[in-house]
């Protein structure tokens, strides 16, 4: 939305006009402030779609040093305990973070830090932690893992949402469906918000799974050294494999290294032996092997069921 040229800009800020090529960072560049300074100043404004005309705000104050990176722009009213309590951090922690500001001397249009909390409450069983990126609302977080706001919400009765920070830890739930291959004689579970791609695969913005079996006459041992160290490396070149049980079982994990493909995202996967082999169009196999995203391969597999 174009601004009228009257905008009203507050103290220690001037007006400026957008030209052709204007960005954020080139702003922030010719008048020796930052991004996010800018961004403070303006909270309406859409950085990605800058019009020609538009009008900004543009902070000619000194701003203090803020690791965080999220700056707030003092409005009528505002005291630094009204502010803690809207970001729900403590009133220290908020002085902690500004430390040559006068509380008491607050003014329009001032710039301040708002520091991440210490700590937050970890996430559920059924919830998986997700860290605010910038332009994040609850809204598009609750389209793009395909929940419902109100759910989102009730999973963070301490956030406000309409006062997120970069790097703010939130829980986002975790909607579950199940999953059952007569084939390959499996049943588990796995979020709900992932789609099929085939039927031995599913797979959402956040992770995936696969499954398939394999024939083989050496030990669990064996096979799983034989996925984990495939000349392909899909695994990276120093794959971790871990004992565990799947369905009741001996079985292997194999957890990738820093340096798996990026095309691999982040494959991880768990290998078991079927007590009865099984036979998929006229061929017998005894090992039965899923592929996940490593951090969703622990909870599918407790889930498994081989029948």
């Amino acid at each position: 939305m174009m601004c009228p040229l009257t905008r009203q800009c507050p103290p220690n800020t001037i007006l400026y006009n957008i030209k052709a090529g204007d960005t954020y960072y080139k702003l922030a560049e010719q008048f020796q402030t930052t991004i996010q300074a800018i961004a403070a100043a303006n909270p309406h404004a859409n950085p990605y779609n800058l019009l020609i005309g538009q009008t900004l705000c543009i902070p000619t104050s000194s701003y203090p040093t803020c690791p965080s990176g999220n700056y707030y722009v003092v409005k009528a009213g505002d005291t630094f305990f009204r502010i803690s309590r809207l970001y729900n951090i403590s009133l220290d922690i908020l002085l902690d973070a500004n430390p040559g500001i006068i509380p008491e001397n607050l003014y329009i249009g001032q710039i301040i830090c708002i520091p991440l909390a210490d700590s937050y409450d970890p996430c559920a069983p059924n919830q998986r932690p997700y860290t605010i990126q910038r332009g994040d609302t609850f809204y598009s977080i609750a389209r793009r893992y395909n929940i419902k706001l109100d759910l989102l919400l009730k999973a963070n009765p301490r956030v406000n949402p309409d006062a997120l920070l970069i790097g703010q830890k939130i829980c986002i739930p975790i909607l579950w469906s199940t999953y059952t291959n007569e084939t390959f004689k499996v049943r588990l579970m796995y979020p709900s918000t992932w789609t099929r791609v085939d039927t031995e695969r599913y797979e959402g913005i956040d992770g995936f799974f696969q499954i398939s079996a394999i024939y083989s006459n050496k030990s669990l041992e064996e096979v799983c050294r034989e996925e984990a160290y495939h000349n392909l490396m899909p695994y990276g070149s120093a794959p971790v494999i871990r004992e565990g049980t799947l369905s009741g079982q001996p079985a292997c994990f194999i957890y990738p290294s820093s340096d798996q493909p990026a095309e691999m995202r982040n494959q991880a996967s768990a290998i078991t032996k079927y007590k009865v082999p099984i036979t998929v169009q006229g061929q017998e196999y005894n090992y039965f092997i899923i592929w996940a995203s490593k951090e969703h391969i622990k909870e599918i597999t407790d889930t498994i069921e081989l029948f």
